[in-house]
C-alpha cells in the first residue's frame, strides 16, 4: 500500500524491522545511549548538535506542540497564534484549553498569511511568544516562517515552529529560520513510527525553563531535558521500539545524503505526480509559489459521478491511499509524497487514477 495521506508515512522493511529487537529495560544504561543518539541526530538536522537539544517525549505530534506552548508561554506572557489552517487552529486550541492569555490573527484555510500585519501587530501589542505552522498540512501551503521569525528576532519575540511535516523533508537550519523551538515527529518526513515526537531547542533556553503553575506534568519541557541530562533516561515509560526505528530511519537518512538528496527525492516524485493530475485536467488549490512540494491540495471534480468516498475506495484497491481536504470553502483532496516512495510508485499511482476515473464514467472533471 503506497500512503499518500499527509502521515503516517510509507517506512522501508529496515525500519519496520528494527522494531522487533531484544527486551530491555529502559532504565539501562545501553538504552540510554540509543536515545542519546536518537536526540543528538534529530538536533543535528537543523542546527548544530551541541548547541541545541531534541527533547524527545511519548505522544503524537501534538503533544509535542502542547509541551512547547505550555511550558514556554508565562503567566504574566501572552502568546500571538497564527492561523491559516487546521494546524493553525489546533494552536489556538491548546492555548485555549489552558487558558493561556493568547490573541489570534486568522487569515483563513489557504489564506496567505500578511507579514506586515503581523509586523503591525506585534509593535502594537507586547507578545512574548508567536506560534506559526511552517507547512500548513491542510492544504500543502509553506508559510513565510523565515520572514517571521526575522520579525520576532526584531521585536524580541519567542518563535515557536510548528514543523510536522517539514522537517527532514524541507532544508531547515533553525538558526536562519530564527526559530526559538521547533516541534515535529517521527512519522512524517523522518520516515519512523507514529508515537515519538520531540521539540528543538538551544540548550541553554531548555535549562531556562521552570515549571509552570497549572501547566502540565507530563509534558514539561524544562522537566523532561534536565531529567534526561541527568540521567540518560526519560521520566516517564519511553516507548523502546519505537526508538529503535527512530534510530534506524536517521541512519536511513543520512545514508540517502541527508536532507537536501530526500528534499530532491519529493521534488521529483511531487514533479511526477503534479504533472501527470495536470495533464489529466485536475486543479490544484494553491498558486506555483505557495507549494511546498511534499503536499498538494487538488480541487474535487464537479462532475456528477464524482464521490470522494468512491474515489478513495477505488484507489485503495488498486494499492493508494489518498485522504481528503480539511475545512475551507472549497472542496479539496490531499496527495502527499513525503515517506518512503519513489517516482516510479507515482507513475503507477498517476496510471491507476486514470483507470479509475474511467471506472467512475468521468467524462469531464470540472464540466462548465
Amino acid at each position: 500500500m503506497i500512503l499518500l495521506n499527509p502521515g503516517p508515512a510509507n517506512t522501508t522493511s529496515t525500519v519496520k524491522k528494527a522494531l522487533i529487537c531484544d527486551d530491555i529495560c529502559p532504565r539501562e544504561s545501553e538504552f540510554g545511549d540509543i536515545m542519546a543518539r536518537v536526540a543528538q541526530g534529530l538536533a543535528r538536522l537543523v542546527g548544530c548538535d551541541e548547541e541545541y537539544a531534541a527533547v524527545l517525549l511519548a505522544g503524537s505530534g501534538t503533544a509535542a506542540v502542547e509541551a512547547a506552548l505550555a511550558s514556554t508561554v508565562p503567566q504574566d506572557g501572552r502568546l500571538l497564534v497564527i492561523d491559516n489552517g487546521a494546524y493553525g487552529a489546533r494552536l489556538s486550541s491548546i492555548a485555549n484549553a489552558y487558558r493561556m492569555p493568547h490573541d489570534t490573527i486568522g487569515f483563513g484555510v489557504g489564506g496567505w498569511i500578511d507579514v506586515d500585519q503581523i509586523a503591525e501587530r506585534l509593535e502594537k501589542e507586547r507578545y512574548t511568544q508567536l506560534a506559526a505552522v511552517h507547512h500548513e498540512t491542510t492544504t500543502g501551503m509553506l508559510n513565510p516562517i523565515e520572514a517571521l521569525g526575522a520579525l520576532c528576532r526584531e521585536l524580541g519575540v519567542e518563535l515557536i515552529v510548528d514543523a510536522m511535516s517539514s522537517y527532514a523533508g524541507i532544508p531547515i537550519s533553525m538558526e536562519a529560520m530564527s526559530a526559538d523551538f521547533l516541534v515535529s515527529s517521527a512519522n512524517k518526513c523522518i520516515q519512523a513510527m507514529a508515537g515519538l515526537s520531540f521539540v528543538i531547542a538551544r540548550r541553554e533556553r531548555l535549562e531556562s525553563l521552570t515549571s509552570i503553575s497549572g501547566r502540565s506534568l507530563y509534558l514539561d519541557l524544562g522537566l523532561q531535558y534536565r531529567f534526561f541530562e541527568s540521567h540518560r533516561q526519560m521520566r516517564f515509560t519511553p516507548p523502546v521500539q519505537l526508538l529503535h526505528a527512530l534510530a534506524t530511519a536517521i541512519e536511513e537518512l543520512e545514508a540517502e545524503g541527508g536532507v537536501a538528496a530526500r528534499h530532491r527525492r519529493y521534488c521529483e516524485c511531487w514533479r511526477v505526480l503534479d504533472s501527470g493530475m495536470r495533464d489529466m485536467g485536475f486543479r490544484r488549490l494553491l498558486p506555483d509559489e505557495q507549494l511546498s512540494h511534499i503536499l498538494t491540495s487538488y480541487l474535487e471534480p464537479t462532475h456528477e459521478a464524482y464521490d470522494f468516498d468512491r474515489f478513495h475506495d477505488l484507489l485503495y484497491g488498486r494499492g493508494f491511499t489518498i485522504y481528503p481536504g480539511k475545512g475551507g470553502k472549497t472542496a479539496t483532496f490531499r496527495l502527499a509524497n513525503m515517506g518512503a516512495i519513489t517516482p516510479e510508485d507515482i507513475r503507477r499511482f498517476i496510471e491507476a487514477v486514470r483507470e479509475t476515473v474511467v471506472d467512475m464514467g468521468i467524462t469531464a472533471l470540472y464540466p462548465d
